[in-house]
């Protein structure tokens, strides 16, 4: 799986390290998944909620399950995930659920696709058992055999249990101080990083020998795509943090071609350290 220069570059300026823990002891998934008429038996899951993707002030949950633990760092990390992919260690089904129990999205992680198999489509769908804003359980499974864009053919069908914390807002989290306190400041440090569009920076941030190849002109191409994607003069309108102080939800408003966008952005804790695990801007608030 290739992956391009600027979502790396995202991920070493601290846009994409996603932590979550391990899968708790109750959280159960049993079935296969069949690909070129090979089956692997699906054991893990994993999920986790985040701001809907059509509206944000609902949540959507995101189910991964998988063949083998994954580590914390990679569950949500999608080149992390892509690594253990690749080398043939790790198959995967994922689907984003909405409040409505239906899959807006999914994705099947298997080293045999050349590209990314995944979009909407009628034929994934999920059942649910249980569906509240802390449990999901159910069945995830293909209508009907699938094939891949390199028509390759695939199908699954699964079951599992899985808790996850529910989406921070005004009655599950503790308001953050104006400007988002610590997080705020973390999140518009990384904005100026990335509107700098400085090519030794992202040398000096990427892992060693990862970009010895790649020319300057190439890198500052992708930098300044990723800037012109990147709101400016970002202000933060409201935040929140959870009990444990290591997960935190802020919203904000910034500038895209003189149009003021509304952003929603998910943070979490790592050494010590705030980092950006997901963000989305939109015309609406």
């Amino acid at each position: 799986m290739k992956k391009s220069i600027g979502a790396l570059v995202a991920v070493w300026l601290g846009l994409a390290l996603f932590v979550l823990p391990a899968a708790d002891a109750e959280d159960l998934a049993k079935g296969t998944l069949v690909v070129e008429g090979k089956a692997v038996g699906i054991t893990r899951v994993y999920a986790y909620a985040r701001p809907g993707f059509f509206d944000k002030r609902k949540q959507d949950v995101v189910v991964l399950l998988c063949d083998a633990p994954v580590p914390a760092e990679a569950v949500r990390d999608v080149f992390g995930l892509a690594k253990l992919i690749d080398a043939g260690t790790l198959h995967c089904v994922q689907q984003t659920i909405n409040t409505e129990k239906q899959v807006i999205n999914y994705e099947v992680k298997h080293k045999r696709f050349g590209m990314p198999e995944g979009g909407a489509s009628s034929y994934h769908v999920f059942t649910a058992k249980t569906f509240d804003d802390r449990t999901i359980a159910g069945r995830a499974y293909t209508t009907s055999p699938q094939e891949s864009f390199e028509k390759v053919p695939y199908s699954y069908d699964i079951t599992f249990t899985a808790a996850f914390d529910p989406m921070l807002n005004e009655k599950t989290g503790k308001k953050l101080p104006a400007g988002g306190g610590d997080l705020g400041k973390a999140y518009l440090a990384q904005n100026r990083k990335i509107l700098s569009t400085d090519v030794a920076a992202v040398r000096k941030a990427a892992p060693p020998g990862e970009l010895d190849k790649t020319p300057d002109e190439e890198i500052k191409t992708m930098l300044e795509l990723t800037a012109a994607m990147t709101p400016k003069d970002p202000k933060i309108t409201e935040g929140y943090i959870n009990e444990k102080g290591d997960r935190g939800l802020l919203s904000a408003t910034g500038m895209f071609k003189d149009q003021l966008q509304y952003g929603t952005i998910e943070m979490e804790k790592k050494n010590g350290e705030w980092v950006v695990t997901g963000e989305s801007w939109g015309d609406a608030p």
